[in-house]
């Protein structure tokens, strides 16, 4: 028995001085690359474009079902909004400034759904095009 545990005791020794002596110091995350605190800070910026779409979805409906469906996106955009932040973060990138804000883009987003009452079923209007929209606030 106690050659059992003299060995076992050996064996545990040796293989945590081997798994010691095969560890690697971990290195800092570097930097990230300006394509990815690009493709990161239009993630963040599309969430106001969402949340501008809801409100302006809003405006002429009155439905209860669908603005709990509303909310439900916006809250499912603000979590996404705080992935994104954190993952810039993470990879050192310049964090915005601002928080998500449906007024950022609501002039927008109306000139759009207006846009879409006058247009045929599959066109989209050029209002409706987001990488044109310039934000009215800051």
């Amino acid at each position: 028995m106690h050659k059992f545990i003299l060995v076992a005791v050996a064996t545990f020794v040796a293989s945590g001085s081997q798994a010691h002596a095969q560890t690697k110091p971990v290195q800092a995350a570097q930097p990230a690359t300006a394509g990815i605190c690009a493709k990161l800070m239009a993630d963040y910026e599309h969430v106001s474009q969402n949340m501008a779409d809801n409100l302006a979805s809003s405006v002429t409906d009155n439905s209860a079902p669908r603005a709990t469906l509303r909310a439900m996106e916006d809250s499912n955009d603000l979590a996404k909004a705080r992935l994104a932040l954190d993952i810039m973060r993470d990879n050192r990138c310049t964090l915005p400034k601002y928080v998500p804000n449906p007024a950022r883009y609501a002039l927008a987003a109306l000139k759009c759904k207006t846009a879409r009452y006058s247009a045929k079923i599959n066109e989209t209007p050029a209002e409706c095009k987001r990488e044109l929209w310039k934000p009215e606030i800051e």
